[in-house]
This record gives C-alpha cells, sequence and structure tokens, in this order.
C-alpha cells in the first residue's frame, strides 16, 4: 500500500492502490450487480458536481480560484466515482465506502493537490482545452471495459488478475481521476501518464509511482487500440 506523500501534494492527481492477493470469485461474479446502488447513488451526487462545477467555474473566472466549498466538495466527488471505478474494474475487492471523505484504511487512495491560483483564460476555455485528454479517457476507457471482460473470466476462474492486467487497469483509472480532476479545476495539471511515469518518478512522487512493465506497456497500447476500434464503430 501506498503511503502518503508529503505535504505539499504534487500537482498532479496522484492514485495508489493496494494489489490484494487472491481475490473474492463469488463478489467477481456479481460485481456489476453489486456497484449497482453506488451507480443511484452517484447520479444525484455528480448531478450536484456539475451545479458546483458550474459555480466554481464562474468564481475561478472572476478570482482565478476555485471556491475552497468547491474544492473540499469536488474532491470527495473524485474520490467516490474513482473507488466504485476501482472496485468495478477488479483493483480492489473491497467495497466502496458511501462517502466523500478521506478514508486511510481504505486500498485506493486519492491525493488531491492543495488549490492553487488558476489561469483565467485556461479556465475560460477549460472545455476546449480538455478535449484532447478527454478523447484519451473515451479511448481508454473503452478499451479497458473490454479488456474487463477478460479481467472477469480471469478473477472468476483464477481468483486473480494478471499482473499485466492491473497495470493497464491501474493506469487507466488514475488517467480518469486526473482527467476529472483537471476538468473540475481542482488541478492546473494536465492529464498525463497513460503509459505510466517516466524514470525517475518514484524520486519525483515517492509511493504514488506508476511503472509500466514491458508486457504492462505493450498490453496498454493493445488496449487503447481496441478502444479506437470501439469508438469507431460506435460512430459507424
Amino acid at each position: 500500500m501506498a503511503t502518503s506523500p508529503a505535504v505539499p501534494v504534487p500537482l498532479p492527481v496522484h492514485f495508489a492502490v493496494a494489489e490484494p492477493g487472491q481475490r473474492n470469485r463469488l463478489t467477481a461474479l456479481i460485481r456489476v450487480l453489486m456497484v449497482i446502488p453506488q451507480w443511484i447513488v452517484l447520479i444525484f451526487v455528480n448531478i450536484a458536481a456539475v451545479i458546483v462545477v458550474i459555480i466554481g467555474w464562474f468564481a475561478a473566472l472572476v478570482t482565478g480560484r476555485l471556491p475552497e466549498f468547491a474544492v473540499d466538495f469536488l474532491s470527495g466527488v473524485l474520490r467516490w466515482n474513482i473507488r466504485v471505478n476501482s472496485y468495478l474494474y477488479f483493483l480492489t475487492d473491497q467495497y466502496p465506502p458511501f462517502n466523500l471523505t478521506q478514508e486511510p484504511g481504505y486500498p485506493i487512495q486519492i491525493a488531491v493537490p492543495q488549490a492553487t491560483p488558476l489561469n483565467r483564460l485556461a479556465v475560460l476555455l477549460r472545455f476546449f482545452i480538455a478535449i484532447p485528454a478527454t478523447i484519451v479517457t473515451v479511448v481508454a476507457t473503452a478499451g479497458l471495459g473490454v479488456f474487463s471482460i477478460g479481467s472477469w473470466f480471469m478473477v472468476v476462474f483464477t481468483g486473480r488478475l494478471p499482473g499485466p492486467l492491473f497495470e493497464v487497469t491501474r493506469a487507466v483509472v488514475r488517467y480518469q481521476a486526473r482527467h476529472i480532476g483537471y476538468y473540475w479545476m481542482l488541478t492546473s495539471e494536465y492529464p498525463w501518464g497513460i503509459l505510466g511515469d517516466p524514470p525517475g518518478a518514484e524520486v519525483q512522487s515517492p509511493g504514488w509511482a506508476l511503472r509500466l512493465s514491458d508486457s504492462g506497456r505493450g498490453t496498454m497500447i493493445g488496449l487503447l487500440v481496441v478502444g479506437v476500434v470501439v469508438e469507431v464503430v460506435r460512430a459507424f
């Protein structure tokens, strides 16, 4: 389990997960059914988040900062969403809590950077600036959706998630967190790291770095290709 980084938290939204050993095959079998209550509650929570984002966007245009209440609430919503995604994609067997708060003992940890001044022009054009990252997120999520079928079979029949699948799932969920964090103005750091972190990341962000193995990197490339195919098929 990754340890909490020293304060101040680095600019990117950080994501860490404690890799479980043997997984529970029964809960894996009905994983989609088990997250339905979470999805129902999150529908209303995310509607509230959209309202807060709109308020925060106007406030950031005027003041150059996201209001503190918006930072606190949106950080909590981000944590909740990412916990549910992590549970859905078999990164953990521990059921997500129904709350917005930090849970130090939970296997999934999200570190949102401390609020800093925002560039007003970047805030104004946030939707357009985020389009490339949104495309990467959509493609990666589509690919993960296909690969998660294989993950489901592996966990149900063997009780384990193969290393490369664990690596790419962790990388995609982390990218989702960074995309949401940037889009919601929780950080000015543009989303990055879908292929893992560069050398030296362990020194800059101890406990949070993500390095893909050669097999993990190859799996990620395959996942992105599959994601592109899925989105092209959907488009036509």
